[in-house]
């Protein structure tokens, strides 16, 4: 399974939002693109994220599941960007 950041990023954007057009609209993305993005993560496992409505979506049981795990992955690379900062910034090093 290969997820990119932007396509976890996304998936956040969905569940948060509750549309597609909105997610993609935060994601800087066109709707188009972000549609197929889920479409193609949706492929790849091999089951339905999202309940398409008229008025938005909803996740299903694997959408819950992806989201959680996709909000860990998010916040571990936020993290990782602040510990490697601090390198960039001079703060930390090795004596």
């Amino acid at each position: 399974m290969r997820f990119d950041l932007t396509d976890l990023q996304l998936f956040v954007h969905v569940l948060d939002c509750g549309t597609l057009t909105a997610a993609a609209q935060r994601s800087h993305l066109t709707l188009a693109s972000a549609s197929e993005r889920v479409r193609g993560m949706e492929d790849l496992l091999g089951c339905a994220l999202l309940v398409r409505k008229a008025r938005g979506v909803q996740p299903t049981a694997a959408g819950h599941t992806l989201g959680q795990h996709a909000r860990q992955v998010l916040a571990q690379m936020q993290q990782l960007r602040g510990a490697m900062g601090e390198f960039g910034a001079g703060l930390a090093g090795q004596v």
